[in-house]
């Protein structure tokens, strides 16, 4: 389209015109105009597509056909009275457009890796011990085509080539069904959100938004104790005594001895004793996990705790069983479900009365189904 322009303006017009094509493969175009006007005003378009069946769309959402005007290369319009003040105008219906159409294409199935996920706003996909190498959405819509030209995938807000990955289209031959396959490229030890978004091909566009998180990251940091602060504490870790009273004396020490390296050593001395050591771990609602690694202590004592929260309150307590008395380094597991309807968890490490216990090389990790 070569020149847009707008003539016999009466006073306080405002007037943005915006033109655009939306494609879905080389025979799903649509051109339209969207148009915003507090006045009546009329629109000449030079050397555009030749008009057929331009419709505009009313304030009550329906679409009707658009009276115009067409001398030599210039076709004339008024902006209809009962579209002010913003409407859409399609300047010609191709045959395989269905309107009215206000309904976005719909996420059908997800895959990751060959695995299936359910579908859901947000798919939160937790813990994968290394980015994906292929993720499958496929989208489709009852009524138009998809654009495929709309389909755009971020991650971290970033465009998913930034991190050496790709994205191929496959669509059916009506164009309402498309296969989005995403390689994310290489991704670093965190936590990672994916933006999928897509539209149909009608001239609004309407539009779907799907959200991927999961982490690569494991979901204990500093599990195997070898990272210590300058107060000789597990980095990543915070400690605390509850219901402690004056005569309440304790230590959290990262100290050599682990069954590897060094180990997590929560040492009770005197006092009111509750001794914790804890991190906040990204779980996902209603899933099971375990954590696992070694224990030893000098008495029966040692357990761990997870708790949730809901509503901005504490929710869900579950603890694991007490760790028997053990000289020697022992293995020791516990699975435990995140509470369905809870968030933002919490594992503790526990130690309970005068007594030392020690932990290392402690993993967190989801139970696949």
């Amino acid at each position: 389209m070569d020149r847009l322009t707008t003539a016999n303006l009466l006073l306080a017009v405002i007037c943005i015109l915006t033109v655009f094509s939306s494609v879905a493969a080389a025979e799903y175009e649509v051109q339209s105009i969207r148009l915003t006007a507090n006045v009546p005003v009329k629109i000449s378009i030079t050397g555009g597509p030749t008009l057929e069946q331009p419709q505009y769309k009313t304030t009550d959402g329906q679409w009707k056909s658009l009276p115009y005007e067409h001398e030599a290369a210039t076709v004339t319009f008024s902006a209809p009275l009962d579209a002010l003040p913003a409407t859409v105008i399609l300047l010609d219906k191709p045959a395989w457009l269905q309107l009215p159409d206000d309904e976005a294409p719909t996420i059908t199935s997800a895959s990751v890796d060959n695995r299936t996920v359910p579908v859901a706003e947000t798919i939160m996909l937790g813990f994968l011990p290394a980015t994906p190498q292929s993720i499958v959405i496929t989208a489709a819509d009852a009524d138009n085509p998809i654009a495929s030209s709309t389909v755009a995938v971020q991650v971290n807000g970033e465009d998913v080539d930034a991190f050496g990955g790709e994205v191929a289209l496959n669509a059916e031959a009506d164009g309402k069904r498309l296969d989005i396959v995403i390689k994310p490229g290489q991704l670093d030890e965190a936590h990672h959100s994916m933006l999928v978004s897509v539209a149909d091909a009608t001239p609004e566009r309407n539009t779907t938004v799907i959200e991927l998180t999961f982490t690569t990251a494991p979901l204990l940091t500093n599990g195997n104790f070898e990272l210590a602060a300058d107060d000789g504490r597990p980095q990543h870790w915070s400690t605390s005594t509850w219901s402690s009273d004056a005569e309440t004396k304790a230590e959290f020490q990262v100290a050599e001895g682990g069954h590897s390296g060094s180990a997590l050593r929560i040492q009770g001395i005197a006092g009111s004793l509750n001794m914790v050591c804890g991190q906040s771990v990204d779980l996902i609602p209603g899933a099971d996990y375990v954590l696992s690694g070694y224990y030893k202590n000098d008495r029966n004592t040692g357990y761990v705790s997870v708790i949730g929260n809901k509503d901005g309150k504490q929710d869900q307590y579950s603890n694991m069983p007490t760790l028997k008395h053990a000289e020697d380094w022992t293995e020791f597991s516990w699975q435990f479900t995140a509470d369905a309807d809870n968030s933002k968890f919490m594992l503790y490490l526990r130690a309970s009365g005068v007594g030392t216990v020690w932990f290392d090389e402690l993993k967190l990790e989801q139970v696949r189904p």
